[in-house]
């Protein structure tokens, strides 16, 4: 992160006099620092399906949550 990122930041929390509003930004600080991102374990691979995949949904070629599910009881069925 460039030093005038940090810097700027810095400066918001230090005009921040409500003690309420400091702890909240802390609780929300803290759940990204430590949050891990599945996409991160992926391999360059996987990385291009799920690029595809989100594209395929962005372009709607994608089939809705209920259809999704009434195939899978279908699939189960068989």
């Amino acid at each position: 992160m460039s030093k005038t990122v940090k810097t700027k930041k810095y400066q918001l929390l230090d005009g921040i006099e409500d003690e309420t509003v400091l702890n909240q930004v802390m609780e929300d600080v803290a759940f990204y620092a430590i949050k891990k991102d599945v996409v991160d374990k992926l391999n360059a691979d996987l990385l291009k399906k799920l690029d595809k995949a989100i594209e395929k949904a962005d372009n709607k070629e994608s089939i809705s949550w209920d259809d999704f599910k009434n195939e899978m009881n279908e699939w189960r069925k068989k």
